[in-house]
């Protein structure tokens, strides 16, 4: 941070006090633009509470900052960055691929769901009071056609687009039945069996560059699928029948990635995206008010986005800003 020594001085001519220009200023705010990147970046990439900034603030630089000072930069600079968020929310429901997954949060004393959605490109946070197809739909419209990567959730499968379900929520629990105290006897073969068709399916996609071979392939693996988990009388477990009965269900929704170039047949890119905002959670506890949320999801899209596309924050921040400001 750079400090500016401002002397005032008189003009006869005008009868005003006047005073020098600074650069990268804020309005009449004592601290300009880098201080607000700054405390922005402590927030929510370091995801310090607003009172240990604040702290830190004034042990490190002796700025003398309050707690209102450090909520005052946050905001500003949540309006500061509004119009990117529009435009990251936009180029969303352009993407051919979307990823998308939700956790629970507290806004305002009520149980909230911070969405995050994740394309080549962006990242898009949303805290909405729903969980389902609504919010997909609100952010995505009605006539997305491009694939969208998820989990099981029920309400998701009446969301717009094609789907690629994802596989880790099929082979995570099927591991875990095998590493259980008293694991169910077929368990094993079960796990054994679905991953190696997961692997498979991963290798045959890299030899692949025609939609007819990929169309052809696809089918394959469906059938391959469906015979693994319909054995008749093999899959004797609650814990096991229960994960067939799924397979069998999204069955055509699992081998999407092998039809689209691109397509990740997991959704641990959306999860990832996720963890940022849980460890929030534990750290600050709640938001206290619906507009705390909402800064938040607007300066972690941006950073987020920025940092997908590989630019700096405080450099591609700071332009952003002084263009706003000019």
């Amino acid at each position: 941070m750079i400090k500016y020594v401002i002397k005032q001085g008189y003009c006869n001519h005008c009868d005003k006090v006047v005073y020098p220009e600074v650069p990268e200023t804020i309005g009449n705010r004592h601290f300009g633009v880098r201080f607000l990147l700054y405390i922005a970046y402590l927030r929510y990439v370091m995801n310090l509470p607003e009172g240990k900034i604040a702290t830190l603030l004034n042990d490190t630089y002796n700025a003398h900052v309050s707690v209102g000072t450090v909520v005052d930069y946050l905001k500003k600079a949540a309006e500061f960055f509004g119009d990117e968020y529009k435009r990251i929310k936009r180029e969303m429901r352009e993407s051919p691929i979307c990823n998308y997954d939700d956790t629970g949060q507290r806004v305002d004393g009520r149980n909230r769901w911070l969405w995050a959605f994740v394309s080549k490109e962006a990242v898009s946070y949303l805290t909405s009071k729903n969980r389902g197809k609504k919010v997909v739909i609100k952010v995505l419209g009605e006539d997305y056609d491009g694939v969208s990567g998820q989990d099981f959730y029920p309400s998701f499968d009446g969301a717009p687009g094609r789907k690629q379900k994802c596989w880790s929520h099929l082979i995570v629990p099927a591991r875990k039945n095998v590493e259980r105290k008293h694991p169910p006897p077929e368990s094993f073969e079960f796990y054994v069996g679905l991953l190696q068709i997961f692997e498979d399916a991963k290798d045959a996609v890299k030899g692949l560059e025609t939609e007819e071979e990929r169309s052809r392939v696809y089918g394959e693996f469906v059938d391959r699928l469906e015979k693994f988990v319909t054995q008749e009388g093999k899959w004797k477990h609650h814990g096991v029948k229960k994960l067939a009965k799924r397979a069998l269900k999204y069955r055509h929704e699992l081998f999407t990635f092998i039809l689209v170039p691109g397509v990740d047949p997991t959704n641990n890119v959306a999860e990832r995206a996720l963890r940022p905002g849980v460890r929030q959670r534990k750290i600050w506890g709640c938001f206290r008010t619906k507009k705390g949320a909402k800064n938040r999801d607007i300066m972690m899209s941006v950073m987020r986005t920025m940092k997908i596309q590989k630019k700096d924050f405080f450099t591609h921040g700071k332009e952003h800003i002084l263009r706003k400001l000019s």
